[in-house]
């Protein structure tokens, strides 16, 4: 199904300006260049086919045409803002919450930006902080990645990518949005969004844990699994225990915890052990 701009305007619950591409180099970069002229306003960019996706630490985003949903919400700032690591976090809970509710299937996520079903890679988000010449916060712009039907992936991608199925990308990229922009004035009011009960089994079992960390951290499948990551010192193995209340990993090596405050971990398998 294709991309509509009056449809998703028609979809989408939240006061948002939408804009609509068949081809862009990036979402996030479009952001980036429009946030001046976008002072003050929520708004919506999202394409069919995307260039020059980009992931987090330069990594490209693989974003073919016609198969995959790529969208980035800007959203206004007038000071500094603690929360953006923490929108990561909302932004992957409100793709798992999104793609359970129009699809039955139950996400989960990789700390720190990567949604998987079934054992395999269907989204990645990129936040980013956006600043004027004078160093004060414009926005802070998120970017999402979503392969819906994509059926072929580059030899570097194959073995860990994955598709979420047909979908509706206009009611996808609408539900994650409203999600969103909900969660970032929850945060920017200083409280955290409250997840109401749903008739099901997967939301019924974030029922009680309110704040976005805590359903984070209930989507988190690295919890409680031995992950490795590198850092100056070089690669480690440890345990993943927790997420720490802005959004960061709490890993225990050899006794000791420690922060990832960011970062790319790989999480060990029991065949890979």
């Amino acid at each position: 199904m294709a991309l509509h701009k009056k449809k998703i305007e028609k979809i989408i619950k939240k006061p948002v300006t939408v804009y609509v591409y068949d081809e862009i180099d990036s979402t996030n970069n479009e952001a980036k260049r429009r946030a001046s002229a976008d002072r003050g306003r929520t708004v919506l960019y999202v394409a069919d086919f995307q260039t020059a996706g980009r992931g987090r630490h330069g990594h490209d985003f693989f974003s073919p045409k016609g198969s995959g949903l790529y969208f980035t919400l800007s959203l206004p700032l007038c000071g500094y803002f603690a929360g953006v690591q923490l929108m990561t976090c909302a932004a992957g809970v409100a793709v798992c919450e999104a793609i359970f509710a129009l699809t039955g299937k139950s996400p989960s996520v990789k700390w720190v930006n990567d949604v998987f079903i079934d054992g395999k890679k269907v989204a990645g988000i990129l936040t980013e902080l956006v600043t004027d010449g004078d160093n004060k916060p414009l926005s802070v712009i998120v970017g999402i990645g979503i392969n819906l039907t994509t059926a072929y992936f580059p030899a570097e991608f194959a073995e860990k990518a994955g598709s979420v199925g047909s979908v509706d990308p206009n009611r996808l990229c609408a539900e994650v949005a409203d999600r969103l922009i909900g969660m970032f004035e929850e945060l920017q009011n200083n409280s955290d969004l409250e997840l109401k009960p749903q008739n099901n089994s997967f939301l019924e079992s974030n029922v009680h844990f309110n704040s976005i960390v805590e359903k984070y951290k209930r989507l988190n499948f690295c919890i409680g699994k031995t992950v490795q990551y590198t850092d100056p010192d070089g690669l480690h193995t440890a345990l993943a225990v927790d997420i720490a209340p802005d959004g960061c990993l709490v890993v225990e090596e050899n006794g000791t915890s420690k922060v990832l405050h960011s970062g790319e971990i790989s999480v060990k398998t029991e065949s890979s052990r």
